[in-house]
């Protein structure tokens, strides 16, 4: 199996890609993340990011689709599901096989999505699955800036060039 792979994706040495991975223009897989795709394809759109030691695996029947400008924060985990564009999954938050995240959804950190779960767009998801209420302006905004953000970093790392962040 053989993925794609933008040229203007960025994959840090320290990551792991495997299987039928294919990355969208201004991607950053960064250190440490392991993106599986032997069991089903495993498909980022543009400008999402991966950031540190995150593990995306596609399972049996359940390809992984990440959308456009979407968030995995470090240490964040997705099994086998669908994140819609503008969606956030928090530090260290697990997706599980058949779950579907809307498009300006944020999974918080540590939370849990259950297996076949459907994320409504514009909620925020806590604990073990408990949808707590609609996401505000703000964190949509904030969602907006670290994608903007991460793929800046994507575009200069790619290029060899880092530099810290802007205000």
């Amino acid at each position: 199996m053989a993925g794609t792979l933008s040229p203007q994706a960025y994959v840090s040495p320290g990551a792991t890609l495997v299987g039928e991975v294919t990355l969208a223009a201004e991607c950053g897989v960064f250190a440490g993340a392991v993106l599986r795709a032997e069991a089903a394809s495993v498909t980022l759109g543009a400008q999402a990011n991966v950031q540190d030691n995150c593990v995306v695996e596609a399972t049996p029947g359940h390809p992984v689709t990440i959308g456009e400008r979407v968030t995995l924060g470090h240490n964040a985990r997705v099994y086998g599901a669908t994140i819609d564009e503008r969606a956030m999954i928090a530090i260290g938050a697990t997706v599980l096989p058949g779950a579907h995240v809307g498009k300006h959804a944020i999974v918080a950190a540590n939370a849990i999505v259950p297996e076949g779960m459907q994320v409504p767009p514009r909620t925020l998801v806590i604990g073990q699955g408990r949808q707590l209420r609609e996401v505000s302006e703000a964190e949509i905004a904030r969602i907006e800036s670290g994608a903007t953000e991460y793929a800046r970093l994507s575009r200069e790392y790619r290029l060899g060039k880092p530099s810290p962040t802007r205000a």
